[in-house]
């Protein structure tokens, strides 16, 4: 359900256009819900102005399962979720059970749940479980070729020039999990970044980043590597406190493995990300932060 806005309207007259059989109370129910997005974006303020061309949708009912893990989609070869921060992805030596994994092989018991991609334990966002094998086997040849498109949104320490570029090194972990970057290809396994700068303010840059090549803690790395941590990693160098890594996966896209539909995830952007970059309009279209 979407309405491409034709004239400046509020929120709540544009839900009354999208549905005009609803009332005015489910309305209100959908926005306190957090069901309204605008250009990909979840609104909950009735009273903000709309611009010509934003465009408004309503989201399926949230769908949780354990860990606060949200069901974006699944059918009979794949799961797409969307990962809270702090949890982590799959099993790790320091935690076996309280992980994505771990709570979607619960839900969906005995049929097996096959990883394919990770996100960091400090990184929310959306994420992709096979529920196949011939799920997963297609899916991991598609991640191979690059078929799988990955949007990422960070606010970084500082201020980044020029407005976009990509970043490329060759990356190895250490013996204590830390992701370095190098120029021998002999020491590492190559990695590619590509970013766009979409705001910023005197101390933070508000970043959209895509992803060529899937290593691991790739983007925190490649930030730190161009002197621009990921605010809150003290990890990959930030140092000013923050409540979290400001890193979050907010857009998937591929075409399914088995019936060649396009699939397209979007993930709102968290409401504490807009308040590190004051002034900063809550506006954005569905594919970008």
């Amino acid at each position: 359900m979407k309405l491409t806005i034709g004239e400046k309207m509020s929120l709540i007259e544009a839900l009354v256009q999208l549905s005009p059989e609803s009332s005015m109370t489910t309305l209100r129910s959908w926005l306190k819900e957090g069901r309204v997005l605008v250009d990909g974006a979840m609104q909950k303020l009735s009273k903000l102005p709309l611009e010509k061309g934003q465009v408004v949708s309503l989201a399926a009912r949230f769908h949780y399962i354990q860990g606060n893990v949200q069901i974006l989609y699944e059918d009979a070869h794949l799961v797409v979720v969307d990962k809270p921060e702090g949890l982590l992805s799959v099993a790790a030596a320091f935690e076996k059970v309280e992980t994505v994994h771990g709570f979607l092989k619960v839900k969906y018991r005995p049929r097996r749940v096959f990883p394919v991609h990770r996100l960091d334990q400090e990184t929310s966002g959306v994420m992709l479980f096979a529920l196949s094998e011939k799920g997963r086997d297609a899916l991991k040849e598609m991640f191979v070729k690059h078929e799988i498109e990955r949007l990422y949104t960070a606010i970084v320490e500082g201020k980044v020039f020029p407005d976009c570029g990509t970043w490329t090194s060759y990356q190895f972990e250490d013996r204590n999990y830390h992701v370095h970057n190098t120029s021998d290809s002999n020491k590492g396994k190559f990695a590619l970044t590509h970013y766009t700068v979409k705001n910023f303010s005197n101390l933070s840059t508000w970043l959209e980043l895509k992803l060529e090549t899937g290593r691991k803690n790739q983007i925190r790395a490649h930030c730190q590597m161009v002197g621009h941590p990921v605010a809150g990693d003290k990890k990959y160098g930030a140092t000013l406190a923050r409540k979290r890594v400001y890193l979050h996966a907010h857009y998937l896209s591929f075409f399914h493995p088995i019936n060649g539909k396009k699939m397209e995830f979007y993930s709102p952007v968290p409401e504490s990300f807009f308040r590190m970059i004051p002034g900063l309009e809550r506006r954005h279209d569905h594919k970008h932060a």
